[in-house]
């Protein structure tokens, strides 16, 4: 197995905002124009010295999303700014709203010199009310600039029609690396307006191991979860749920999270190994009898909304030889030695 994402840690998420001048069906944490919540600035840069300071620069990468971003442009500067200043690089993403032609794209763009990627969001459900040319100029006007980009696209079906309009016409302006896609699911939002969506079920879970759990992301209200998965949907307190500042600093919660033996084990084998590890132990008349195909995101949201699931899976996150046979795959499949909390890789017993 090849290391294919970001190493643990490298990157970490900020989401600044649930509101946005759309309200997508398919949007997993209910972002809309109703919406008040907002990291406040001073909090917001108490958080990024947090983070720039953790293992003395061990973090590279401020992933700043939303919501909308690009909502207070004011903000979103002083934001990025701050987090450059930091020694952090600042990413963004946006449904391109502010992009209605080339030239406003390019001038939104320049003014944001720390930003050093941008990341433009669109589908079947955003051109609904933001046109797709939005995001055609804000694609040119990065290139014209000579800032990275990239494009997200989401989809009830990869075999839709829509969706592959939308990647036709993407591929007029950008290259196919530049652009990835993902499937629906129904949480949040789109629970209510989407549904399943005729998602075909298998009897197993996934096989492939999750290269999302690699980045946490912080929340308004100070929550940090180990991924922006459908797992951000969970009221309860769960395993991929890492903390929440104010009762634990961001330092605390980064350090606990190199110890989550279920986390790595996902990070490394993904959900399909918490499954076999909790049959072996005589509690799968607990599992789910159906799993999304084809989907890690759908094994881990079933395992960790059930709350008897979820205290056998901290059982055995507890279990000195899994603990350790996790530790052995953290080095040999990511090459990560140990938790490395001192700024350096520890070796393993």
């Amino acid at each position: 197995m090849e290391k294919q994402g970001l190493d643990y840690l490298l990157n970490i998420g900020l989401l600044l905002t649930y509101k946005c001048q759309i309200a997508c069906p398919h949007c997993i944490i209910k972002a809309g124009p109703n919406r008040k919540e907002k990291i406040p600035v001073e909090v917001a840069f108490d958080w990024i010295s947090q983070v720039s300071r953790y293992r003395e620069g061990h973090v590279n990468i401020l992933s700043i999303t939303g919501g909308e971003p690009f909502f207070d442009i004011d903000y979103l500067k002083d934001i990025s700014d701050f987090a450059a200043q930091c020694g952090l690089i600042p990413t963004v993403v946006s449904n391109a709203f502010w992009a209605g032609s080339r030239a406003s794209a390019k001038k939104v763009m320049a003014n944001l010199q720390s930003v050093k990627m941008f990341t433009f969001s669109t589908d079947v459900y955003h051109q609904k009310a933001i046109p797709i040319e939005n995001i055609l100029n804000a694609i040119l006007a990065a290139k014209e600039l000579g800032r990275p980009h990239s494009v997200a696209v989401c989809a009830a079906d990869l075999e839709e029609p829509e969706y592959k309009k939308t990647i036709d016409t993407l591929l007029k302006v950008t290259e196919k690396r530049r652009i990835s896609s993902a499937i629906t699911f129904p949480v949040g939002r789109a629970a209510m307006t989407l549904g399943a969506g005729g998602r075909a079920l298998a009897s197993a879970p996934c096989p492939a191991a999750c290269l999302s759990g690699d980045s946490p992301i912080i929340f308004p209200d100070g929550r940090v979860t180990a991924c922006i998965g459908p797992v951000i949907d969970i009221d309860g307190d769960h395993p991929l749920l890492l903390g929440r500042i104010g009762e634990m600093s961001i330092e605390e919660i980064l350090d606990k999270s190199e110890t989550n033996a279920a986390l790595h084990a996902i990070r490394v084998w993904g959900p399909k190994k918490i499954i076999s590890e909790l049959e072996r132990r005589g509690v799968g008349n607990l599992l789910p009898k159906e799993y999304f195909e084809n989907s890690v995101c759908d094994a881990c949201y079933r395992l960790m909304s059930d709350d008897k699931i979820v205290s056998e899976i901290e059982k055995l996150a507890m279990d000195e030889q899994f603990m350790l046979e996790v530790a052995y795959g953290r080095l040999y499949h990511l090459g990560e030695g140990g938790s490395g909390i001192d700024g350096e890789a520890q070796p393993l017993p």
